[in-house]
């Protein structure tokens, strides 16, 4: 993200800086762990699936410490205007990044299981969705990164191509013409709803970016100027 103004309080710039630094380090571990995901489906990999469940705690407690970071800017320096968007910007992004982390690794936990019980992942299904989602998530992060609002806002856009193509996989694992499959692998709904929950979280990203740049909310579907 663009570095902030010099500020006459030093201590304040390099609260920022630190924050910025994390939330920056902990969207490239995300992405990391998205990579491993298709590996996971793909392959399958239960391997894959086990080192995502182990970074679980370190990243939720990376987040964690990004949000009590922004709580003490904000008690510690009081920012108004643009300062104080960019330290909401920070903490709304610490909350998507955890709940990010949660549904990465939800995916984890029930490909390990589909794995476990030789239930099959259809890859043929999965794959592209997760791409799309990996690829929404990607531009978000860099987004947040450059503060390109123009980037931000068609962001919205990817993610109702996502939508999209979340239903059409829900529909072709529900399909009648799938009966003759042994049964419905279960673990699979709730992969896909958690890969679309992600594109979600990218969308909400990208709406900070314009939140912080604009002062506009636009993660309804309409901008709208905050109360």
């Amino acid at each position: 993200m663009t570095p902030p103004g010099n500020h006459i309080l030093p201590h304040y710039d390099a609260a920022l800086d630190t924050i910025r630094t994390r939330v920056n380090a902990i969207c490239g571990s995300l992405l990391k762990h998205m990579d491993i995901l298709e590996r996971v489906i793909s392959g399958p990999d239960s391997d894959g699936a086990n080192s995502i469940i182990a970074d679980d705690d370190p990243l939720h407690e990376e987040t964690r410490q990004v949000l009590s970071l922004c709580a003490s800017v904000l008690t510690q320096f009081h920012p108004l205007g643009r300062d104080l968007r960019l330290v909401l910007t920070f903490s709304r992004c610490g909350d998507k990044l955890q709940e990010c982390m949660e549904e990465i690794t939800g995916i984890a936990k029930h490909a390990k299981a589909s794995i476990r019980h030789q239930a099959p992942l259809c890859p043929d299904i999965v794959l592209p969705l997760l791409e799309m989602a990996v690829s929404e998530f990607r531009d978000a992060a860099r987004c947040l990164e450059t503060q390109d609002v123009d980037a931000a806002r068609e962001i919205r856009l990817q993610d109702k191509k996502l939508d999209k193509a979340h239903r059409k996989a829900l529909s072709l694992l529900v399909s009648p013409g799938r009966e003759g499959h042994p049964s419905l692998n279960v673990n699979l709904l709730f992969i896909i709803r958690s890969i679309e929950r992600i594109g979600d979280i990218a969308k909400t990203i990208a709406a900070t970016v314009v939140f912080l740049k604009e002062a506009t909310d636009i993660r309804h579907g309409r901008d709208k100027q905050p109360l």
